[in-house]
């Protein structure tokens, strides 16, 4: 019986056959990016110095502090617009309802108004008679005054022109299953949220009533449209007001993210911002 010797492949099939597998590989990780409904590309990193704290504002800018007292504020991709140096870091910054910028100092109980540039600082004291122990302050859409009183965990809306008491109720503190530990108060769309270090972000109507919570919390949380965005462990959820329905984009662990129409910043827990490219559609139900 004469064998007949197999052929071998030709070099042109083994080439054949390897591209083939690149291609299928190459497909196979768009069907990923195309099922995630989500790529973060990199615009900008770097490392500011020590961070204390992150926000933004309506137009998208973001602000850093810095442990030392600086402020600085940054466009879209990482430009410095404006800065200035405390001395020290303020207890809540607002720059929100733009174009006034809003810094409460706890320990001093003032908070400052600035404008867009950080400049031409306007300062005052919260009143005694509004608050014993005024923890925290923020302003309001109507241009008014949150204060929380830390000796009888009452939140209180002021006339900042007045020192007038407009509304008022308190915080049932057998929510916090701990002594209250808030770090942040803003106001949005009418409702009051609050972001306590145990109990998570709460949310109240404008006469007191808890409208939801949401637990575990993060070190942050904003606003896009609807929705109140915070981040967890690889992801940002954005969590709608109204029909509670979430929706989530994947990143990198970080410690704080911010997201405007066209950016999210991400902190590292090392200090280094990162800037990335962001879209609506790249959110995922």
């Amino acid at each position: 019986m004469v064998r007949v010797p197999r052929s071998r492949p030709s070099i042109d099939m083994k080439i054949g056959n390897e591209l083939l597998r690149f291609v299928l590989s190459a497909l196979a990780s768009l069907l990923l990016v195309v099922a995630q409904g989500q790529t973060l590309k990199k615009v900008k990193e770097f490392k500011p110095g020590k961070i204390e704290n992150i926000t933004i504002d309506r137009l998208g800018d973001f602000f850093i502090m810095l442990k030392n007292g600086t402020i600085t504020k940054y466009d879209a991709n990482g430009k410095v617009l404006a800065t200035v140096t405390l001395p020290q870091s303020p207890t809540l910054l607002e720059p929100w309802f733009h174009p006034r910028i809003m810094a409460y100092n706890q320990r001093e109980q003032t908070y400052t108004l600035y404008d867009r540039n950080l400049e031409n600082p306007i300062s005052q004291k919260v009143d005694p008679a509004v608050a014993i122990r005024p923890m925290l302050a923020c302003p309001t859409n109507d241009n008014q005054l949150l204060v929380l009183d830390q000796a009888d965990w009452s939140i209180k809306k002021v006339n900042a022109a007045t020192n007038q008491v407009m509304d008022e109720f308190y915080l049932d503190s057998t929510q916090f299953g701990r002594k209250p530990d808030i770090r942040l108060i803003r106001e949005y769309q009418n409702l009051i949220f609050i972001l306590d270090q145990n109990a998570g972000i709460l949310f109240y109507n404008s006469v007191g009533k808890k409208i939801n919570r949401i637990y575990p919390a993060s070190a942050n949380f904003g606003f896009f449209g609807e929705e109140l965005y915070y981040l967890q462990p690889g992801k940002i959820v954005f969590f709608d007001l109204y029909t509670e329905k979430t929706r989530e984009l994947k990143v990198p662990d970080a410690r704080w993210a911010l997201v405007s129409d066209e950016r999210v910043m991400l902190v590292s827990d090392k200090g280094k911002v990162t800037l990335y490219e962001f879209s609506r559609d790249m959110l995922k139900d």
